[in-house]
């Protein structure tokens, strides 16, 4: 019977953490959409990144988790430590919200939310969708906590069980906490969240023992900070394969909670009217209410005045760790900018694939530059970046193979229809950038021909050439542009120059068949002016993709859209 009722605690527990989960995920899908615009808030102060970071984890429904994001942020470059180190003390607070709606006794809910989520379910709307994990997440969340409350009475007749509390009851003794049962306390509190990975998921144990009776406040506290220790694991794991930075920002989350629970811990052995100081604090902040009501308040009011004490130190904290684990040159620091952990947040993993897109064009057309330049503007300068054409080449196609696997990763986690239409653009995008890159060997193999048999072209085929290489110039900043800072602006400027572009091509192939069938042109290097034109206007078709291609991804030119339906190139047309 008493295993029977063990297996029915951990069937609870499953219940509870899955419906947490469900919960989060909802949310985090309902606020995805937004979380692009959240980046801008967190360079604001330290303030704002507080109430960023408790706002994100009260979606995310875990401090681990959200460290684990920052953590992402940080190695991604799209955070300093300072930033980092007010986003992880919000976190603290957010992660406290699970544990006051479960303490909550709003059992009346379970069947309603678990009745509206399904029926949500069916509804195909995706918005609406969203809402019923959330929603059927809320009722399995009760549930599992009823299942585990009403399954712990029945193990508090069970001798071992209560044996093994008792083994760490924190209660005074002579009016003191007694050392040796608080740091087992503290060592259960701190595993059992590894192992849940979430202090939201082991304060809710801690709820439903409250509820049982089976433990008191004081021992409920030293659990508590070890809860919050326990969670820091998570985001340490997360930055073994992390740059520099990235490890201090889980160093400071670490220090940050170890050091509040130690304050908290020492504070305990101070008494007021016989009682230690923070519970005097959570008694009176808690009105009269029962143990698991306190147990909630203990868990919030750890973490705002933990979050409290170290705002205004939180420089003098970045310091410390920057010094724990110095950085010799900021600039070995390597930014991850297709950082894995970002996968978990699909709008801000596409925006820095968007991201890796653009450097990887600004090389690409780098690469193009150089061997046009080749011909009449070959000065050191160029002559350098020519003998790296070979390793630019292998460095494009490392860096189309890393964003086809990321967004490859990224398909495999839950999407919006929105960021689902996302990735197969930026696919297309990449696979023209990479083409880019090998027109570049086609060119410089081109002009090298011309070069080797001291061949030239007239003057006005000269003066056409520079014109078009100008112009493709203009093309290529034009849709960097359009990849660093979206704008309808800058895509009616890509528009117009690739109709310009596509006329001065034109009228260059006509003038100089002419110019052939004249004599003014030998045959030999007329043909070769004639490839060289195709390249580029290959080169101009890729790039009016990628630019159109960019107005789709992010929404905002419907004009530019338009163009899009109406003019765009297959890729496969543009090879």
């Amino acid at each position: 019977m008493n295993l029977m009722n063990a297996i029915q605690v951990m069937g609870g527990l499953a219940i509870f953490i899955f419906g947490m989960k469900l919960m989060s995920a909802g949310l985090h899908r309902v606020a995805g959409e937004r979380m692009r615009s959240i980046l801008r808030m967190f360079s604001a102060n330290r303030f704002v990144a507080v109430a960023t970071g408790a706002v994100v984890t009260g979606v995310i429904q875990s401090s681990g988790a959200s460290t684990v994001m920052v953590v992402g942020f940080v190695n991604a470059g799209l955070l300093t430590l300072v930033q980092a180190i007010g986003l992880i003390l919000g976190s603290h607070i957010g992660t406290t919200v699970t544990a006051q709606l479960v303490a909550f006794d709003l059992n009346w809910l379970i069947m309603p939310s678990i009745i509206i989520g399904l029926i949500f379910s069916f509804i195909p709307n995706r918005k609406v969708s969203n809402w019923s994990e959330t929603i059927l997440g809320l009722g399995f969340l009760f549930l599992g906590m009823m299942t585990m409350s009403n399954e712990l009475r029945a193990l508090s007749s069970y001798e071992p069980f209560v044996r093994a509390l008792r083994s760490v009851n924190c209660q005074p003794v002579n009016g003191v906490m007694p050392l040796m049962p608080m740091l087992g306390a503290l060592a259960i509190g701190a595993f059992a969240t590894i192992a849940m990975q979430s202090s939201s998921a082991c304060t809710g144990v801690l709820v439903a023992l409250g509820t049982a009776n089976l433990i008191d406040i004081h021992t409920a506290l030293v659990m508590i900070m070890g809860a919050n220790i326990g969670t820091t694991v998570t985001a340490q794991l997360a930055a073994i394969t992390a740059n520099r930075i990235a490890k201090q920002a889980a160093l400071a989350n670490t220090l940050a909670n170890t050091i509040g629970a130690l304050v908290i811990m020492v504070s305990l052995w101070f008494t007021i009217d016989g009682k230690p100081v923070f519970l005097k604090l959570v008694e009176f902040l808690s009105f009269g209410a029962g143990i698991p009501r306190q147990i909630a308040n203990a868990h919030t009011i750890f973490n705002v005045c933990t979050t409290i004490l170290w705002l205004p130190f939180i420089g003098l904290l970045a310091k410390l760790c920057e010094k724990l684990l110095p950085v010799k040159e900021l600039s070995q620091v390597v930014f991850e900018r297709l950082e894995p952990h970002l996968l978990s947040t699909p709008a801000i993993a596409l925006t820095q694939t968007a991201s890796a897109l653009r450097k990887m064009l600004k090389k690409s057309w780098k690469m193009i530059d150089c061997a046009l330049s080749v011909y009449n503007r070959n000065d050191e300068r160029n002559q350098a970046v020519e003998k790296q054409l070979e390793q630019r080449e292998a460095d494009i196609d490392r860096r189309q193979k890393a964003i086809t696997e990321y967004l490859s990763k990224l398909m495999l986690r839950p999407l919006n229809a929105k960021e689902s239409e996302q990735i197969p653009m930026l696919l297309h995008c990449t696979n023209d950038v990479e083409r880019i890159g090998d027109h570049a060997e086609i060119i410089h193999a081109t002009v090298l021909r011309l070069l080797e048999q001291n061949l030239h072209f007239s003057p006005d085929a000269e003066k056409e050439y520079d014109q078009l290489h100008d112009t493709l110039a203009e093309l290529a900043h034009a849709t960097i542009k359009m990849l660093e800072a979206p704008s309808a602006e800058y895509g009616i400027q890509a528009a117009r120059v690739q109709e310009r572009m596509q006329i001065m091509l034109d009228t260059s192939e006509t003038k100089h068949f002419t110019r052939i069938s004249n004599g003014e042109c030998k045959p030999q290097v007329g043909m070769l002016f004639l490839e060289l034109i195709e390249e580029m206007r290959k080169i101009s078709r890729h790039l009016e993709n990628i630019h159109e291609r960019a107005s789709s991804f992010y929404g905002k030119f419907p004009k530019a859209r338009n163009r899009i339906q109406k003019n765009a190139k297959p890729a496969e047309e543009t090879a």
